[in-house]
């Protein structure tokens, strides 16, 4: 429907570049669909088009699902998701910063200078974001969302109860496996019941990242300093070493809990996106009914609506293809999607790209961060016995906390600059993201003084924060809707990909010196700079 078709039938033209929660225009406008005037702003317009495989029928259904997800708008049970959902991204981030803590004590303990855990936990990341992620796209998100931190949990625990390198990493492995696909489907999950309004959440919802690594740094704080072998020892004998030990039982624990939350809290039912993309359009609209009903909202959406459309024509039913080929035949299809118009292609590869480039940055300047720090306070000590405990295991781990809680305000930042100031876009916040973390970095390396050195580690997790928080929300939000989950894992899986090699990067090289600094702040700049030609901006479209 083009701009002035709408202003004909309703005598408005619409400011499409005006944040759907402030469009004025719905005073004048009627829609036969929907009727309350809150939601009256629904065009074909405001729906991303180029995305669904030019498949115009599913296109027109998840127009007529969206209408009715605003009709429903925000109710509790969107309140339980955020929480629920963020422990996801609480998860991952946390057992990410327990493995990098504990790495150099493991490594003392069985005799090992190679960063061997560090390559099982990016592998293990890679197995369980391909697992869970082209999964979800075949069998549904339900299955991934109540059973990946339950066994990621118990993987936890026992490998804190290892005694040799081998029997470790395979724990490691594991753990990591059922995480892995975490970050794939929790943004699915929680995106695909949102109202429009309410989507900058995404974004802001990023905060548990934060808290996780908090978590996990601040129980490093409490268990290693007094319960790890020091690397002047000539042996580190495991009793007393059992630092690494609690730290997985204890971090174990926890992710335990939430596991229990995330079935007892919440009976969650599969999206009515993923449903009506697999020609479940009977069992898409009992979802949404359910909700309107339970929370006395209004749904008008019916099952004779979504058929009139017609049958959708880019996927299938995973139910009808139970058998290998099957299988393989319908994942083939949902990566084609992703490349199946222009703007997809030029979307997919550039969030390819800018995902790659992440998978060095990030890893390379946070699980090595602790290393760089005790070699730049040992610097500024310069023999100074009060500014030397701060080069202590403790004094490291002490500042590390410090700049983990601040990075907790960067998902924040990031999700009220996309609500209060729409003009900007994702795009505008991934760039500002991007800039202003590779300022930090470069700024980083002239620190000559410890509240210099705390100062701009909080800043940078702050600012890096700002970009992954947004990233981590508009992948999913520019993927079609038939394929979200697979490409949001192919784009998550890059940059487990990168993540490999980082080890091997920081093992041949000094990781006491500033080089892996600049080269993180260089490709943070890359990436910042990138997203201001990604050609989708869903803070003025609807997500399908």
């Amino acid at each position: 429907m083009s701009n002035e078709k709408v202003a004909t039938t309703t005598g408005v033209q619409p400011d499409l570049e005006a944040p759907y929660h402030n469009a004025e225009v719905t005073k004048q406008t009627s829609i036969e669909d929907v009727k309350d005037e809150e939601y009256a702003t629904t065009t074909e317009d405001i729906d991303m088009v180029d995305l669904e495989a030019n498949d115009m029928i599913l296109h027109d259904k998840m127009k007529l699902v969206n209408d009715a997800i605003d009709e429903i708008g925000f109710t509790p049970y969107h309140l339980k998701l955020f929480f629920l959902n963020g422990m996801g991204y609480w998860t991952d981030c946390q057992l990410t910063y327990l493995e990098s803590s504990v790495r150099m004590f493991i490594n003392l303990q069985f005799g090992y200078d190679f960063p061997v855990s560090a390559i099982a936990y990016a592998a293990g990341m890679i197995t369980g974001g391909v697992f869970w992620g082209f999964g979800a796209d075949l069998i549904g998100r339900r299955l991934a969302f109540n059973l990946s931190l339950l066994l990621s949990a118990i993987f936890a625990i026992m490998a804190g109860a290892m005694n040799s390198m081998a029997s470790y990493c395979m724990f490691v492995f594991l753990s990591a496996s059922a995480a892995g696909g975490n970050l794939v489907l929790d943004t699915c999950v929680f995106l695909e019941y949102l109202p429009h309004k309410d989507q900058w959440l995404l974004t802001f919802f990023a905060l548990f990242w934060g808290i996780g690594q908090t978590v996990a740094v601040g129980l490093a704080y409490a268990f290693l300093p007094n319960n790890s072998c020091d690397a002047s020892w000539d042996s580190c004998p495991s009793h007393l070493n059992k630092g690494w030990r609690y730290q997985w039982y204890v971090n174990g624990a926890i992710v335990l809990c939430m596991a229990v939350l995330r079935v007892t809290v919440i009976r969650l039912k599969e999206t009515p996106k993923f449903l009506l993309a697999n020609n479940r359009d009977e069992d898409a609209v009992n979802v949404l009914q359910d909700i309107a009903t339970k929370y006395n909202r209004k749904c008008s959406l019916t099952v004779e609506q979504l058929t009139a459309c017609g049958t959708i024509e880019c996927n299938e039913d995973f139910r009808n293809h139970y058998n290998l080929d099957g299988t393989a035949m319908l994942v083939w299809r949902h990566l084609k999607i992703l490349f199946s118009t222009p703007k997809a292609i030029r979307s997919t590869i550039l969030l390819i790209f800018s995902w790659l480039c992440l998978g060095i940055a990030y890893p390379l300047y946070s699980s090595f961060l602790p290393y760089y720090l005790q070699a730049k306070l040992e610097k500024i000590a310069n023999g100074n016995p009060d500014a030397l405990t701060a080069a202590t295991t403790s004094g490291v781990y002490r500042d590390y906390v410090i700049a983990n809680v601040v990075s907790i305000a960067g998902p924040m930042i990031a999700g009220l600059l996309i609500y209060y100031v729409p003009r900007l876009g994702r795009r505008g916040v991934l760039c500002i993201g991007g800039l202003s973390t590779m300022a930090m970095l470069f700024g980083y390396t002239t620190v000559t003084n410890r509240a210099g050195n705390v100062g701009f580690t909080s800043a940078t997790y702050c600012c890096l924060y700002i970009y992954y928080g947004v990233m981590y929300a508009y992948t999913p939000e520019v993927m079609p809707s038939a394929a979200r989950a697979t490409g949001n894992a192919v784009c998550i899986v890059s940059t487990r990909i990168t993540t490999l090699v980082v080890p091997i990067i920081a093992y041949y090289s000094n990781t006491s010196s500033s080089v892996p600094i600049w080269i993180c702040g260089a490709f943070m700049g890359v990436i910042g700079v990138v997203a201001l030609f990604l050609p989708f901006e869903p803070t003025k479209q609807r997500v399908v």
